[in-house]
């Protein structure tokens, strides 16, 4: 998936960003920019399961949804780059905690946004997981050692 387009372009996320429709004043930033598009899609093609291009690479039925969502994560790691929940100036703090995340990640899905992405893909968000009972013939092998 490495090779796949990003689901949003840098030009969408500088109007999304105020740059407006001359798009970011350095290429630097369009570079960082475009980085951010493709690992926030990347995310959202996991979650989703789908890829949204056809057979020869190019974006393919994106919904809106998720253009949408691709650009609010990319946002979100381009003006918090270091992804800080909270700061403070006087005696200089800082917080990356974000309830249940690792700390310090740019790019990440809200737990909202990953049910919205399913729910664009088609999919359910209820996952399937499958229980091995302790009272199953290999679970009880297992347990007394034969």
């Amino acid at each position: 998936m490495a090779d796949l387009p990003p689901l949003a372009t840098a030009a969408q996320l500088a109007v999304r960003l105020g740059y407006g429709d001359a798009g970011f004043p350095t290429e630097a930033e369009t570079d960082r920019a475009q980085a951010l598009l493709v690992e926030v899609s990347e995310l959202i093609r996991d979650e989703a399961g789908k890829t949204w291009v056809d057979g020869g690479g190019a974006l393919d039925g994106v919904p809106s949804r998720v253009e949408k969502i691709c650009l609010a994560a990319a946002a979100r790691a381009f003006t918090n780059p270091e992804a800080l929940t909270q700061r403070s100036i006087a005696d200089s703090s800082k917080s990356f905690d974000r309830s249940g995340r690792e700390g310090g990640e740019d790019v990440y899905l809200t737990d909202a946004e990953e049910r919205a992405v399913r729910k664009a893909a088609g999919g359910s968000s209820f996952r399937a997981v499958t229980l091995e009972s302790p009272y199953s013939g290999d679970a009880t092998e297992s347990l007394l050692g034969s």
